[in-house]
């Protein structure tokens, strides 16, 4: 019985491999043959495929050469595609498992195991995959892809969830609607960057994979935090400190100086928690269960906002572009801090205030 699910969670896994490593090799090759290489040597290509696919599940490449820099700010939606593949893959594998969590654990021990595999045959004397956090991020994303929320503990959780991607993708129209009034720059920046037709779908797709990070850039932008766009720079709606940038045609959106009442935004957070903790004060739980729901749901969701902050920000190719992204740090301490001072409010003193009543009754 064991011999037969290490089979099969193994044939499953490298299902999930091939499901997006197949079409990317595909994709290297046809660009490395339409970009007119001198070599016959496919070695790049093949090996460029690996790193996009260990890039999808944001794992950080290091470039060897004269600038020694690194790409650590990846894009997050790439990370649906992995996850697709694993959801596609899983049900074989549970079909041989008594207990759902065997089954992610087989799943993914032999999917962090391959990655760890692709990372050290993918290595170059240019450019490396780490080696590190290869079988930790793809361990982690096979357990998240693979793993229902129907715990009804975490509703809660799943309710500020929710609340968060609205507003997350509210930021990302005011992103587009940035894009749309500076449009004379992006022909610009399109026009200096001259790809290619096979260059330029390849470079596009590569931006609107960026959208997630952009659009999270814009919400801490929103709400008073800011981002950086390379090293000594800060933008902010009081601060403005960005000296040039990048030849990307989607970072035409980016503000031109400072606009203080944007800071306003900064209100919205307190908001958000208080909404959050009404939902569980109005539940029929006492006080000690909705007392550690908060805790839980909350700090949970904290953890996650610090976890896709983090990996939404980093270096780009350069110790120049070093940090590029939200400011995760400061973001998510202006959310820990707005979530304990609407912990006080939306519970504590409800709480404390009916308590009196009924001394007083």
């Amino acid at each position: 019985m064991l011999s037969r699910a290490l089979a099969v969670s193994l044939r499953q896994a490298l299902r999930s491999v091939a499901l997006i490593l197949l079409p990317l090799v595909f994709i290297s090759l046809f660009a490395w043959a339409t970009a007119g290489a001198n070599s016959g040597n496919t070695t790049d290509p093949i090996r460029a495929s690996a790193w996009l696919w260990l890039a999808g599940h944001l794992v950080p490449l290091h470039i060897h050469g004269v600038t020694n820099g690194a790409l650590t700010v990846l894009p997050l939606l790439a990370v649906i595609f992995p996850m697709w593949a694993l959801r596609r893959s899983y049900p074989a594998v549970a079909e041989v498992f008594k207990k759902e969590i065997g089954a992610r654990i087989f799943l993914a021990g032999w999917y962090a195991l391959i990655s760890e595999i692709l990372a050290l045959a993918s290595y170059s004397a240019h450019i490396s995959a780490n080696l590190y956090f290869t079988p930790i991020f793809s361990f982690t994303i096979a357990i998240i892809a693979t793993t229902p929320l129907r715990n009804e503990n975490l509703r809660y959780f799943k309710f500020a969830s929710l609340l968060f991607m609205f507003f997350w993708g509210l930021a990302s129209l005011v992103f587009a609607f940035s894009l749309a009034t500076h449009w004379s720059v992006l022909k610009s920046l399109q026009i200096v960057i001259a790809p290619g037709i096979i260059g330029g779908i390849l470079y596009t797709l590569i931006q609107i994979l960026y959208i997630p990070n952009i659009a999270l850039a814009c919400l801490s932008y929103l709400t008073g935090s800011g981002f950086t766009f390379g090293a000594h720079t800060n933008i902010s709606p009081s601060h403005f400190d960005l000296n040039a940038i990048s030849a990307i045609p989607i970072l035409s959106a980016l503000p031109t100086g400072r606009h203080l009442f944007i800071n306003y935004g900064l209100a919205l957070w307190p908001l958000f928690f208080i909404a959050f903790y009404i939902l569980i004060w109005r539940s029929k739980s006492n006080f000690a269960k909705k007392n550690i729901q908060a805790l839980q749901n909350g700090a949970l969701f904290l953890l996650v906002i610090l976890i896709i902050s983090y990996l939404a920000s980093g270096e780009l190719l350069t110790p120049q572009l070093n940090p590029v992204g939200i400011k995760w740090l400061r973001f998510t301490s202006v959310l820990g801090i707005s979530y304990v001072a609407a912990l006080v409010c939306a519970l504590y003193i409800p709480a404390v205030v009916q308590k009196v009543r009924n001394k007083d009754a």
